[in-house]
């Protein structure tokens, strides 16, 4: 544990206390030990993840309590939608790809090429699972037409993609 050598005093207006009250962090129970883990956080996201595991334990961390809201939300509705839960899983990853990019300090130009397929391959799975879920008759959604209506919209578009080796 760091060292605690520097005492500080803040004031809080009574919003901002009430807010700290609340907060969940890092099983912190008081103020003091609240605002530590607070600083510990944005330290974290200030200084760049030097691995693609770090990055993911940061973007999962930022994404946790929007997931934690839906899922709340969908044990209170009773009802699930695996299209949500799998499109925020895939926010998280592709955040911690874009948070784990390689850097000039220390990577090397080919790290780029790298880093792109990685990126590339992460928003093609996305794709093809929305594209599943398109072609089944009711995607399980919330709304089980949301995804066939959408990409219904792209289907010039992927005619154009399928006919555009043939032109080459």
């Amino acid at each position: 544990m760091a060292s605690l050598s520097t005492p500080l005093s803040v004031r809080l207006s009574e919003e901002d206390t009430a807010f700290l009250a609340g907060l969940e962090v890092d099983g912190a129970v008081t103020a003091s030990d609240k605002i530590r883990g607070l600083i510990r956080q944005a330290r974290q996201r200030a200084e760049s993840p030097n691995s693609f595991p770090a990055a993911l334990t940061l973007s999962h961390d930022f994404l946790a309590p929007a997931t934690r809201s839906v899922r709340l939300l969908e044990e209170t509705a009773g009802r699930h939608s695996d299209v949500a839960v799998g499109l925020m899983t895939t926010a998280e990853e592709l955040l911690a790809l874009a948070m784990a990019a390689p850097r000039p300090d220390r990577s090397e130009p080919e790290d780029l090429v790298r880093h792109e397929a990685r990126l590339v391959d992460c928003a093609a799975r996305m794709m093809e699972q929305l594209l599943r879920w398109a072609v089944t008759p009711n995607a399980p959604a919330y709304d089980a037409k949301v995804v066939s209506r959408r990409v219904a919209e792209l289907a010039d578009l992927m005619r154009l993609v399928s006919a555009a080796p043939a032109a080459r």
